[in-house]
Parts: structure tokens; C-alpha cells; sequence
């Protein structure tokens, strides 16, 4: 019979799997809404996060009481709010209305890459010889799916154009990822819970002005929208965001974090059986590329803050 911790380990690992098929999944959800609802982007983004912020909230109350951000957080939170929530839904929806999900999915691989580039502008990284060649398989990776996706009925021009609005929106949560670093290197006191708790409430704020623009009141709403708006809200962010600060504190961040690379497998093979994506050898090349190229990239050592000299 199994100990309390090992079973423990065992439920913790599901958690961790099943946020990567919730995140996975996510691709052909997003491709489906993006194109369905092409006027109305930002009322998406909104709903998504209307479904997520009381959860994460009630969750957060739950496990730590009212924790309220103090007056010398509220700047780092704005930053983040606007970049991993505001600017990263912009290139996901966005992007996911020109490109295949499936597509999607690889490049959005490129964020730890992102990371690694920034933490040298911003952080104390120095890029190893290792990671230097781990950023360029990715960067093949990447341009291979670019360049020759299986996925040709969707205009180059058009999946070039996505791809690229999935790169703008990785490059925009890698920079809410250094802000955040720095940010716990400054001992703020949020913890990684709370923080994505009112990161999510402020980041919702920011579509209010374009949702009164979009007027979405005035559109008849089907139930398959619905729920494939809730489960981005509910599944995708909320529940996927409880499971992975569940599995921070469990197994730790580096080894909740390796989850997050296979997310591509599921966006991938669930693009290709719900949405009738092609399968082919390229996008098996690409995600071998990407996938070892951030493990390189991923054994520099970790960072702390850039100081003057």
C-alpha cells in the first residue's frame, strides 16, 4: 500500500499532466473561437477571464485569507497584468485567427527562450555556450514550422502572419516572467497564488474599453460558444492555474515547469482529431528541435538581480 507522500506525489503528477492536456487542448479551442468570433477578440479575452478571476480568487481566499498587494507591489503587478494577461490574449487570439493551432502550439515554445534572451538584458544570466546552442535549435524549430508546415491550407502569408502574432505574444509573457522574477528577488510578498490572483483581476480591466467598442450585447450568443469560452476560462486558466501552483508547491517550479513542454504534444494531436489539422514528420521535427533546445537552454544557472557596477 502506498504512503501518504508518494500518493501525494502520484495525485500531484496527474495535476501536472492534466494542466498540460487543459493547456494543450487549449489551441483548437482558441482557433475555433478566433474564427467564429472574428469582431469580437477582446469580448473573448474578457469572458475568459470573467469565468477565471473569481476562481482563482476563491481559491486564493481558501488557502491564504485576504491577501491584498501593498502600495510598492501595485507597479510590478500592472506590468505583468498588461503583459502575461492584456498583450499575450492579444497575440493568442489574434495570432490563432490566421494560423493553425497546431502551429500554434510549437511556437508558443519559444517563451523559455524569450526568458533566457531577456534575463541577460535584465537579470544576472550569462549565456553558457550550451544555451547559446540550445537557443539556435530552437530557433530552427521554430522557422522549420514557419517555413514548411504540413498545414497548407491556411495561406503561407496568413500562417506566417499568425505565427508571428504567437511570437509577440510569447515575447510578451516572457517579459512578465522577468518582471515577476525580479520582483520575488525583491522578497515581494505576494505569493505565486495571490499573484496570479489579482494579476488576472487587473489584466481583466484592461478589455473593458474595447468590449464597449466590440458592443457584444448586441450579437445572439450560442451555447457551443459558451462553452468553449468557458472552458478557457474555467479549465484553461483557472483551474490549469490552481493545479500549477499546487504542483509548485508540491514537487517545486523546475519540475511543475518540465510539464509545460509537452503541452505542444496535445496541441498538436488534439488540432489534428477535433479541427482536422494535418499530422505530419515536420511538426515532430520542430518539437524535438524546440523541446531539446529549452532543456539546454534550461540548465543555465539561476539568475539574480543586474547590478550596477
Amino acid at each position: 500500500m502506498l504512503d501518504f507522500s508518494t500518493r501525494k506525489l502520484a495525485v500531484t503528477n496527474l495535476m501536472m499532466l492534466t494542466v498540460s492536456v487543459l493547456w494543450g487542448v487549449a489551441w483548437p479551442v482558441g482557433r475555433l473561437l478566433a474564427t467564429d468570433l472574428l469582431d469580437f477578440p477582446f469580448t473573448v479575452m474578457f469572458l475568459r477571464y470573467s469565468f477565471a478571476v473569481p476562481i482563482v480568487f476563491a481559491w486564493m481566499w481558501l488557502k491564504e485569507g485576504n491577501v491584498t498587494p501593498k502600495t510598492g507591489d501595485w507597479k510590478a503587478l500592472v506590468i505583468m497584468a498588461f503583459t502575461s494577461v492584456f498583450l499575450y490574449q492579444i497575440g493568442y487570439m489574434y495570432g490563432m485567427q490566421k494560423t493553425a493551432a497546431s502551429d500554434a502550439s510549437l511556437v508558443i515554445g519559444f517563451n523559455p527562450i524569450f526568458v533566457a534572451i531577456l534575463s541577460v538584458l535584465m537579470l544576472s544570466h550569462k549565456l553558457t555556450s550550451k544555451s547559446s546552442l540550445g537557443i539556435l535549435l530552437s530557433f530552427s524549430g521554430i522557422l522549420l514550422i514557419f517555413l514548411v508546415s504540413p498545414n497548407v491550407d491556411i495561406p503561407i502569408r496568413e500562417r506566417l502572419i499568425g505565427n508571428s502574432l504567437i511570437m509577440f505574444g510569447a515575447f510578451a509573457y516572457a517579459i512578465y516572467v522577468i518582471v515577476m522574477r525580479q520582483y520575488v528577488l525583491d522578497s515581494g510578498h505576494l505569493s505565486p497564488l495571490s499573484l496570479i490572483a489579482w494579476v488576472s483581476l487587473i489584466g481583466w480591466f484592461f478589455f473593458i474599453p474595447f468590449v464597449l467598442v466590440e458592443t457584444p450585447w448586441d450579437r445572439s450568443w450560442s451555447d457551443n460558444e459558451w462553452l468553449l469560452i468557458g472552458y478557457l476560462g474555467i479549465l484553461s486558466t483557472a483551474l490549469s492555474y490552481v493545479f500549477f501552483a499546487i504542483g509548485i508547491e508540491v514537487i517545486g517550479a523546475n519540475r511543475a515547469s518540465s510539464f509545460v513542454n509537452v503541452v505542444p504534444v496535445f496541441g498538436i494531436l488534439s488540432s489534428w482529431w477535433w479541427i482536422n489539422e494535418e499530422l505530419g514528420l515536420i511538426q515532430l521535427v520542430s518539437f524535438v528541435l524546440i523541446y531539446f533546445g529549452v532543456r539546454m537552454v534550461n540548465t543555465q544557472p539561476p539568475e539574480g538581480l543586474k547590478t550596477a557596477k
